[in-house]
């Protein structure tokens, strides 16, 4: 029995071939998209967390001013120098809420 290879076999054939390397293609676009993707949000986690590394330096550093600024000697230092205030003023403070100021 032989077969005779005619041309509606070969075209069928053929058309296999081009199907199958047609989904091998889509496959690899997919994987190579995915990979970018994944490499994409990477660097942008990594620059997420370098920028909330800075962003809690800055405020330790803030903090650090605040509390710098007022401070009760600094505050003293400043009311005896530049407003002349005496010892019996030291003993009058009134704290004020925020709203007040």
């Amino acid at each position: 029995m032989n077969q005779k290879h005619t041309p509606g076999k070969q075209a069928g054939t053929g058309l296999k071939w081009l199907v199958l390397i047609c989904i091998l293609f889509g496959e690899l676009l997919m994987h190579t998209w995915v990979r970018t993707e994944a490499t994409q949000t990477i660097v942008e986690i990594s620059a997420a967390q370098s920028r909330l590394s800075d962003l809690l330096s800055y405020q330790k550093a803030l903090a650090l001013e605040r509390d710098r600024l007022t401070s009760d000697n600094r505050i003293i230092r400043i009311a005896r120098s530049q407003l002349g205030l005496t010892s019996e003023v030291f003993n009058q403070t009134i704290y004020l809420k925020k709203e007040n100021l």
